[in-house]
């Protein structure tokens, strides 16, 4: 009789997390394979996966959006999962907000700090930032050109993933912050500014304008991201065919559709092609 597979358990990016719940529970089900997840921030998760307290990590900051992983380059398997993008949402129905990045570092620094400044109705604003290192973070940092340790207002309420930026931006009319656009679903009070892409026109983040981002276009939004999983090449014994079949079932045709049914955007294809081809280097 077959021995039982091992679990294997990650933590790391809030952004995946409803995704990789999803495609887990599929293959507890399916397979009787367990697979854990901690959502907790992308720069939390790769250092637990230094520090050998989990098997995988799940990270926003990639190569593909212009911002790097905190882990020593070389020994790590660094494989493109899905896609998404970066809102700035506000609550403020009567507000319609196009912001240049200058304005949106201003309103950040809390040099701006109301939504009159930003040609609407006279309102504070009452600004949201993540309290952890986040790849959503490093991502918007990126973008606003932000190398400051200390890139926003100390005033600013914290908190420490996208559901809670998402239940936070709900709760606290007038309150503006940032967050992946899937936490957005069922949430219509909430609006997204259009922001400045890099033709100098302003734009929002729509499916087909995120996707152009990813395809590489230069007048698609500006802030389209893609999340990855990392994980040691070799190491992992017989968890590696656990990471293997999982990592194959997100990267499958019905894994990336059901990215899209949740709001995500799948991988073009050259990059899912590419995500395929390296999980090949996962050894034992």
């Amino acid at each position: 009789m077959a021995a039982p597979a091992p679990s294997v358990q990650g933590a790391g990016a809030t952004f995946p997390a409803p995704l990789y719940q999803r495609w887990f529970t599929h293959l507890l089900v399916r397979k009787g394979l367990t697979i854990g997840y901690e959502p907790m921030g992308s720069s939390e998760g790769e250092d637990q996966l230094d520090q050998g307290l989990v098997d995988f990590a799940g990270s926003d900051r990639s190569a593909f959006n212009g911002t790097q992983t905190s882990l020593t380059p070389g020994r790590w398997l660094r494989i493109p999962m899905v896609a998404g993008a970066i809102a700035v949402a506000y609550n403020n129905p009567d507000c319609r907000l196009r912001l240049s990045r200058d304005q949106l570092r201003q309103v950040f620094a809390g040099q701006i700090k109301t939504f009159k400044a930003l040609g609407c109705a006279d309102r504070p604003i009452h600004l949201l930032v993540r309290s952890r290192r986040s790849g959503t973070t490093a991502n918007l940092r990126h973008y606003l050109g932000s190398t400051q340790e200390v890139w926003h207002d100390r005033a600013a309420q914290r908190v420490k993933s996208n559901e809670e930026m998402a239940t936070a931006l709900m709760q606290q009319p007038g309150s503006l912050g940032y967050l992946e656009t899937v936490f957005l679903y069922g949430r219509g009070r909430l609006q997204t500014a259009a922001l400045e892409g890099s033709q100098g026109q302003f734009l929002r983040p729509e499916p087909a304008l995120v996707r152009r981002a990813l395809n590489r276009q230069g007048d698609g939004y500006p802030l389209g991201v893609v999340t990855e999983l990392l994980m040691p090449r070799v190491g992992l014994g017989p968890k590696a065919e656990v990471l293997r079949a999982a990592i194959s079932y997100g990267l499958s045709k019905e894994g990336q559709a059901e990215a899209q049914v949740l709001g995500y955007e799948p991988l073009p294809e050259g990059l899912r092609q590419r995500s395929m081809a390296q999980l090949q280097e996962l050894k034992p």
